[in-house]
């Protein structure tokens, strides 16, 4: 299943490029993260917890960071999660490209490969897509009020 989504956030792409590879802070900006630590150098465990329909599902699972690319303004990152409770798995690879609209105005591309298994795979594409819409909705909103305005020297 693909995905793309994108995003104007009213910042420059240097604020924005800061925030999203502070993966800590980046995270608190993902609704139902509920925990993230750092594994390695670009590597993450964390927590998430998704509605899909009528069923509730906490994934536990890893991101690691494979490419950042500042010349390109491109990071590529791939995670794995699962749910223990209703049987489901993730695999995803996602793509984050910042382009400059204005100085003062990037335009996030957000561009997912997911592979669902288990249960999370019967619940079907429309199912699926509806809640990554809502989720990277919710993403942009936040990164609109949390992204810091200015670049710190």
């Amino acid at each position: 299943m693909e995905f793309e989504h994108r995003c104007t956030i009213p910042v420059s792409r240097l604020a924005l490029w800061e925030f999203l590879l502070d993966i800590p802070r980046m995270a608190t900006c993902v609704p139902g993260m509920e925990s993230i630590t750092s594994s390695g150098d670009a590597s993450y465990s964390g927590q998430l917890r998704v509605k899909f329909g009528p069923i509730r599902m906490t994934f536990q699972g890893t991101m690691t960071i494979e490419t950042r690319d500042p010349a390109r303004w491109l990071v590529v990152a791939r995670s794995e999660a699962n749910d223990r409770r209703v049987g489901g798995g993730v695999h995803i690879n996602t793509r984050l490209l910042l382009l400059e609209s204005e100085p003062e105005v990037t335009e996030l591309v957000v561009q997912t490969q997911a592979r669902l298994f288990g249960k999370l795979g019967e619940f079907g594409q429309p199912v699926i897509r509806k809640q990554a819409d809502t989720m990277l909705a919710g993403f942009a909103r936040n990164l609109v009020e949390r992204v810091p305005r200015t670049v710190m020297p």
